[in-house]
């Protein structure tokens, strides 16, 4: 029985977290988070003083920027600083995941499936070349801003990717690399783990100044290596089962949960699910965390 390392990446919504550690609390487990630089008011007392079983760390804090390099680094960061551990498997999560199952059932389920790889990959071959052919040279300053600044540097951003067009511009053109896109949460066994952080270097090489490849880099290093022969879910379908998290990007993107939906997370099949939100909906975090803890609780 092997012990697990819990990747969180959050920037938000602690009380939320407070509850999703409280659930991850266990003697086999270890927690890893990252919190965003760019909270200024962040208690670390306060985020981990309910964890008992668990140890906890907290990695160094970078700005992470959507659709940027950042959100790469992020996730290597906390790989990094977690293989030390030597874990049977790491599994990130965003401050806004919940389990959805006890940890007695997620061990047992890890178990029975030691060695393969819960990685999601969408359908057919990869169709977003867009995002690594081209240079998104400020994509790091600007990400889902709104701001009038931002709006100015996205427009210039575009010019420069018409202009890229136009010359036709491809930074992969002399790659021999199948590039695949799929969902960036995951569950990965050690010797992936490892495999990452070999090419950490490398991977923050290729993917400075592309556009969301948070979502490309792992799906294209393992389709690319002997791993790809582990995945938990073989085809390339967009199906959930890959990464055993319930994602509803039908009524989202990806849609919040709410109380009318605990039938269908708690009669689920999947281990998680995302995504939640205290100042959306309260009860429904408050319904599976009852079920699923008998203890005292959470004080909030």
């Amino acid at each position: 029985m092997g012990r697990h390392a819990y990747l969180i990446i959050a920037h938000s919504e602690f009380n939320l977290l407070k509850i999703l550690l409280h659930m991850i609390d266990d003697e086999r487990n270890d927690i890893f988070i990252h919190i965003d630089k760019k909270v200024k008011s962040f208690d670390r007392d306060y985020i981990s003083r309910e964890i008992k079983k668990s140890n906890v760390y907290f990695s160094d804090r970078i700005n992470v920027v959507w659709g940027s390099v950042s959100q790469i680094e992020c996730e290597l960061m906390l790989l990094d600083m977690a293989i030390k551990g030597t874990y049977s498997y790491y599994h990130l999560l965003s401050g806004q995941d919940l389990p959805i199952k006890n940890q007695d059932y997620i061990h047992d389920f890890f178990d029975r499936n030691n060695g393969k790889e819960f990685i999601r990959f969408n359908c057919g071959n990869f169709n977003y070349y867009d995002r690594v052919k081209y240079y998104y040279f400020f994509i790091n300053k600007i990400g889902r801003s709104k701001t009038l600044t931002s709006k100015t540097i996205r427009m210039l951003e575009k010019i420069l990717l018409s202009i890229q067009s136009i010359l036709k511009v491809n930074r992969i053109k002399n790659s021999n690399i199948i590039y695949q896109k799929g969902t960036n949460w995951f569950s990965i066994t050690n010797d992936l783990a490892q495999y990452v952080i070999e090419k950490s270097n490398q991977i923050l090489k290729d993917y400075k100044y592309t556009l969301c490849c948070d979502e490309v880099f792992l799906q294209t290093l393992v389709v690319n290596s002997p791993f790809i022969n582990n995945l938990y879910h073989l085809k390339f379908d967009n199906d959930i089962h890959a990464i055993m998290r319930l994602i509803d990007w039908e009524r989202g993107d990806p849609y919040i949960f709410r109380k009318e939906d605990y039938k269908d997370l708690l009669t689920s099949d999947m281990l998680f699910a995302r995504k939640f939100s205290m100042k959306t909906d309260k009860d429904i975090v408050d319904i599976i965390y009852s079920y699923l803890c008998n203890d005292e609780g959470v004080k909030r």
